[in-house]
């Protein structure tokens, strides 16, 4: 018999506890697996902070946010030029004279809309019927040119897969932001702490943007050939973003004139729930599936279709049990969190909720298709979502008001997952058993969720 001296085995725990913690570092670091818990801990963090604030602050001042965040997202994505698609996928990502035109463009454009915005104010608000918003919407035009001049190693990280980094510095400053929220809104009472800690937090992260990454600081240049590229680039990205502008917000300009400003706190609200998931969505889709898509393209890899869909296949089937989850549980949701006050936001939760259940497959198959040189399928699925909402819109509001344009905004993702099916089957990059089978475990979700809020409702 072979003895084993005492010493190797000492020697051996150690390696033995040495590999399984650099393997669970592994596991722990992967992309995906980042972003998940930086988004599940980013929405756990927004609703703490919503139920702090809904205690703190009147329902009149989450009405004031809607509008607020409305006009800022008009103004974004009227001057949208795809600049994080763009630096990522360029093939001259990593070249300082690139790199020093985008970043002069981004800033020429955040000045642009601060002006447009400031200049604008009083016509704005006009426009909504609430002229003592002109204040509120200037200081706000204030976060373009300050999220404007940061760094563009918020996008080259993207490219260098550098998501843990980017994932800790964005709940850095949404936690600074919750602090001074609370701080803000016990002393003030109003509005005003929502703004301020917002533009805090936005300049914050630019100067994060510098002092967490290297190679940072970028000086002024104007090369014609890449901004000629960029133009090329951004006028299909430019028009799907205007008219994802008229969807997204075309029911909050409208239902914000119409309803008084408790009532539209009450739906936006239920919109910011609702919406939580997409978090995840745009964070996993951009910084996880489309830089390694575009790399996998650009390598020439084979059987690109089983590549794409062995990326996503168990986040997909997770996260649509938990979207469809949220859909059977939103009246529990709304009961926990708040209270009997804002019992009205149940209804729109559970409908504006399936938005997100079919998001993954949309945000998944756009950057299949971005990844692979078809950039038009961003125009061409908003469009279709446009004919949608105008046919639906109207028949919905004509046929039951309010909830009937409601119900046809939280159906509108799914004309752009079939249009981008269609596409992806014609260039074979579609599995559809799989696609089916992501929605299979959205319906197991919903229902589990709908059994929990019947017993849970029971005992509140």
């Amino acid at each position: 018999m072979t003895l084993v001296p005492a010493s190797a085995l000492t020697d051996a725990a150690p390696d033995a506890a040495s590999s399984r913690l650099r393997r669970f570092r592994e596991i722990a670091l992967r992309d995906t697996n980042v972003v998940v818990v930086s988004v599940v801990l980013a929405n756990l963090l927004r609703a703490f902070s919503s139920v702090v604030l809904t205690r703190l602050l009147v329902p009149e001042v989450f009405g004031i946010s809607g509008v607020i965040a409305s006009i800022v997202f008009a103004f974004g994505m009227i001057s949208d030029l795809g600049f994080q698609a763009f630096v990522v996928r360029h093939p001259d990502g990593e070249k300082p004279r690139f790199l020093d035109t985008i970043w002069t463009m981004a800033v020429l454009r955040s000045v642009v809309l601060t002006c447009a915005m400031f200049a604008l104010s009083p016509a704005i608000a006009g426009l909504f019927g609430k002229p003592g918003l002109t204040p509120l919407i200037a200081v706000a035009s204030l976060t373009f040119v300050i999220e404007g001049v940061a760094s563009l190693t918020l996008l080259t990280a993207l490219r260098h897969r550098m998501v843990l980094r980017l994932s800790l510095l964005e709940l850095t400053v949404l936690m600074v932001q919750i602090s001074l929220s609370f701080l803000l809104a016990y002393l003030w009472r109003n509005y005003w702490a929502i703004l301020a800690s917002m533009l805090v937090g936005s300049a914050l992260k630019s100067l994060l943007s510098y002092l967490l990454f290297p190679d940072s600081l970028r000086r002024p240049a104007f090369d014609r050939q890449y901004i000629r590229e960029l133009w090329g680039f951004a006028r299909f990205v430019t028009g799907s973003s205007i008219i994802t502008l008229l969807l997204l917000q075309g029911d909050k300009f409208a239902l914000g004139r119409l309803m008084s400003l408790d009532d539209f706190g009450f739906y936006i609200l239920a919109g910011n729930l609702a919406t939580a998931p997409l978090a995840f969505t745009t964070a996993y889709a951009s910084r996880v599936l489309f830089p390694a898509y575009s790399q996998a393209w650009r390598d020439g890899e084979d059987n690109l279709r089983a590549l794409f869909y062995a990326k996503r296949r168990l986040p997909s089937l997770l996260y649509s049990f938990a979207a469809g989850g949220l859909i059977g549980s939103a009246p529990l949701v709304i009961e926990l969190l708040y209270d009997p006050r804002y019992a009205t936001s149940a209804i729109y939760l559970q409908i504006l909720a399936i938005t997100p259940l079919f998001a993954l497959a949309s945000n998944s198959g756009n950057e299949t298709l971005t990844a692979t040189g078809h950039i038009k399928v961003t125009f061409h699925a908003s469009v279709a979502k446009l004919l949608w909402f105008c046919i639906a819109g109207p028949a919905g509001y004509a046929l039951d008001g309010v909830l009937g344009l409601v119900i046809a905004v939280g159906l509108m993702e799914i004309p752009t997952v079939i249009l981008k099916w269609i596409r992806m089957h014609r260039l074979q990059l579609l599995d559809l058993r799989q696609e089916l089978s992501f929605l299979a475990a959205g319906g197991a979700g919903i229902a589990i969720g709908a059994i929990g809020d019947n017993l849970i409702g029971r005992l509140l």
